[in-house]
């Protein structure tokens, strides 16, 4: 749990500074992915909760199995 929001805030911005990341250009990277998304008619906003949910789902099942393999790999 974060308890110091403003160490975070000035840790992501320093990271930004020091990665040189480009905001704005990864923005407009996923506006045209988005938009051609909705082009193929592979996205629709009706419904994107009920994938996200599938897609938290899916992670939580991996995330089990990789505790999972990790607990049994020590024992080795």
């Amino acid at each position: 749990m974060i308890k110091n929001k403003k160490l975070l805030e000035r840790f992501e911005q320093e990271l930004i500074k020091k990665e040189k990341i480009n905001i704005e250009k990864y923005f407009r990277i996923f506006e045209e992915l988005l938009r051609f998304a909705k082009d193929i008619k592979r996205f629709s906003q009706k419904d994107w909760k009920k994938d996200i949910e599938n897609d938290i789902r899916y992670a939580r099942a991996i995330n089990g199995i990789k505790k999972t393999n990790r607990k049994n790999s020590k024992r080795i």
